[in-house]
């Protein structure tokens, strides 16, 4: 009878707990004026929106603005919310990060965590856009962040990139395994072949896709 009485309070704590825990809001393409529900990033946008990683532009929120360059400010924040927004007292060289800006905090933490560097010791170029080898660099610092380790792929398929000796030397490692874990993908050239670019900018479309293939790669949210 005690191990009864015992398993039901258990279980009636767990259906409290449930109940208490805040409902996740639930995004759909057709939230946003400037959103195709079929468009390929539509997924991840919403998923992204669910999570609070990114958020809307405008009135209510109603623009995702797909084709919009994501900035370095962006992403360090984006970062930062998954980490649960961690307070660091890490004391910012950076002449361009403001303290007391909406960045800041974020910025203070992925310099601390080794997740992006600067453009050099004092500039950090918030509003730069950042670049595809950067945003890969940021996603393999946080999978070691999480996991303590990132184990080494074979690099043959990424240098079957003709551009793969491209990408910067302190973003090789960072580029290849996430190429090579499908997180970011080859773009077509014009002669129909596909290349990294490690150094073209990256769409928030394109962001939101790579947070949510990494995402759902290391189990962040369950």
């Amino acid at each position: 009878m005690a191990r009864r009485i015992e398993a039901a309070l258990l279980t009636l704590l767990l259906c409290l707990a449930i109940a208490a825990e805040p409902a996740r809001a639930v995004f759909l393409p057709e939230d946003y004026l400037d959103i195709d529900p079929d468009a390929w990033y539509a997924p991840g946008v919403c998923y992204c929106m669910e999570h609070d990683l990114m958020q809307g532009y405008g009135k209510n929120q109603r623009y995702f603005e797909p084709d919009r360059e994501m900035t370095r400010a962006q992403l360090a924040v984006t970062l930062w919310r998954m980490s649960n927004e961690p307070v660091v007292g890490l004391a910012l060289q950076c002449r361009d990060v403001p303290d007391g800006c909406w960045y800041a905090n974020a910025v203070r933490w992925v310099l601390a965590e080794g997740l992006m560097v600067g453009r050099s010791a004092t500039v950090f170029a918030p509003d730069e856009p950042i670049r595809r080898e950067e945003l890969a660099f940021a996603l393999w610092g946080y999978a070691r962040y999480l996991n303590g380790f990132v184990p080494e792929l074979d690099r043959r398929s990424f240098e079957q990139y003709r551009d793969y000796d491209k990408v910067s030397e302190y973003a090789s490692e960072a580029m290849c395994w996430a190429s090579c874990l499908g997180l970011i993908n080859g773009v077509k050239d014009t002669d129909g072949t596909e290349v990294l670019v490690p150094w073209a900018t990256a769409s928030r479309a394109v962001t939101a896709t790579i947070l949510m293939r990494f995402c759902l790669d290391m189990a962040i949210y369950v």
